[in-house]
């Protein structure tokens, strides 16, 4: 396991954001090196790991000390090529999940206060992440694995608009679409990646700039022609029974799709199919994660088909 500087794990990176004051707003009383209280009921121990796995990385990216923070650890030796990207991938990722709580979440109480805490700390992160002169300027066009974490930010972009685009300054708004017009350089292979590029151009249409509508019906019809039936594609021309539909294939055609129905000419069939493979994909899902629900009717399944919406 690797360690930054300071001798620090990436567990215990993580550990730290428990005694930082990300629980307060819950009135947690977690301290350093104490065991976490269980949670009472679902949603708070839902927060409970969003704030675990939230705070130590917006926090630190908001004030610049990310890269200074955070380990990077890799598999056989791969520390140097790994340095280059896990820091944008900590920032897409988690953003890309938190992004429906902060854009939809309660609207009074304190769990309120604490979605407009991580709000305001996602904004300064991008900040952070897009400005040249940040100590955490993050890297988006080096190598190929920008690509994938730039798709994963945009796609933050696209579920949270208000939040995490509108309440952005001006000025960090014109560094967050310099940097996804920065991914262009890179050639996503022919596989799922062609949805990193088509959602990164989404989004870029959604913030008023000039986007490629090319790189979007390239997209859409390749992973049109890939589709196995049962609500399922393949990741390329191959089937993989993994979790890159329900990760990155479903969701980004869903959001790719709402702006292609404006602007595709002669729209493939995956448009005509509207959303029917992402509400089967997501009964396929439960059906895996959870067995023994197997025959429950299709209401019993709506709140997690809702998921993919």
């Amino acid at each position: 396991m690797k360690t930054n500087a300071a001798g620090m794990t990436r567990r215990n990176f993580l550990k730290s954001g428990v005694v930082a004051g990300a629980l307060t707003s819950l009135e947690a009383s977690a301290q350093s090196g104490a065991a976490i209280t269980p949670a009472p009921d679902d949603r708070a121990l839902w927060i409970e790991i969003v704030t675990r796995i939230s705070h130590p990385v917006l926090s630190a990216l908001s004030q610049r000390k990310l890269k200074s923070t955070m380990p990077v650890e890799t598999a056989h030796g791969n520390d140097g090529n790994r340095r280059q990207f896990t820091h944008l991938e900590a920032l897409g990722r988690l953003l890309t999940g938190l992004a429906p709580w902060l854009e939809s979440g309660p609207t009074a109480g304190k769990e309120r206060e604490l979605r407009q805490q991580y709000a305001l700390l996602a904004r300064q992160a991008i900040q952070s992440a897009t400005d040249p002169a940040s100590a955490d300027y993050l890297n988006f066009n080096k190598g190929q694995q920008p690509i994938v974490d730039a798709a994963f930010l945009a796609l933050a972009v696209l579920r949270a608009p208000t939040e995490l685009w509108q309440k952005l300054d001006g000025v960090t708004q014109r560094q967050l679409v310099e940097a996804l017009q920065s991914t262009r350089v890179i050639l996503p292979g022919y596989s799922n990646w062609l949805m990193f590029s088509a959602t990164i151009e989404t989004a870029l249409a959604f913030m008023g700039v000039w986007w490629d509508p090319m790189r979007i019906d390239y997209a859409l019809r390749a992973v049109d022609s890939w589709y196995k039936g049962d609500g399922v594609y393949g990741d390329g021309p191959s089937f993989h029974w993994d979790y890159y539909n329900s990760f990155v294939i479903q969701p980004m055609l869903l959001h790719v799709n709402t702006l292609a129905r404006g602007i595709t000419i002669n729209p493939p069939p995956s448009l005509v199919r509207s959303v029917t493979p992402q509400f089967r994909s997501g009964s396929s899902v439960r059906r895996a994660l959870f067995p023994r629900s197997a025959g429950h009717s299709a209401t019993a399944s709506e709140p997690f088909n809702s998921l993919l919406r």
